[in-house]
């Protein structure tokens, strides 16, 4: 398992089957989220889940292509100090995550769902400097 990347919560619970450890997939979500592991959209193979903790600074140096962000977007509709981000099911967490690292000043934090994220800007903030950092 080691090193293997995993795409989806249904390959992880067979890899942790085959190791003996039976989870229901509610489960295996939540545990995922309380440790911090997220989807993030790699060049080579997709989607696939990483630890921004130890073991991948990686994920914070290494500055994401927009193209790949706008992708598994759907729809931005903003409202007050929010923009509502419509996805892709299963990618709203990571493009979360990957708007997150582009640490846009005017941006406070995201909330990702399923396919569904919020991004919460600083009061008086200019929207477009999101939609600038993605190209739109």
């Amino acid at each position: 398992m080691k090193g293997e990347q995993i795409h989806s919560q249904e390959q992880l619970r067979e890899r942790l089957r085959e190791h003996g450890f039976e989870i229901t997939q509610a489960t295996l979500s939540r545990d995922l989220q309380s440790v911090g592991i997220v989807r993030v959209f790699e060049r080579e193979s997709g989607y696939v889940y990483r630890s921004p903790r130890a073991g991948n600074a990686d994920l914070k140096r290494e500055s994401p292509g927009s193209e790949n962000l706008i992708q598994g977007i759907k729809d931005i509709q903003f409202s007050g100090n929010m923009a509502v981000i419509k996805t892709d099911l299963g990618h709203a967490t990571g493009i979360a995550f990957e708007i997150d690292r582009l640490e846009i000043p005017d941006i406070l934090g995201t909330v990702g769902g399923d396919d569904t994220l919020i991004v919460v800007f600083r009061e008086n903030s200019d929207h477009s400097s999101l939609l600038k950092a993605l190209h739109i």
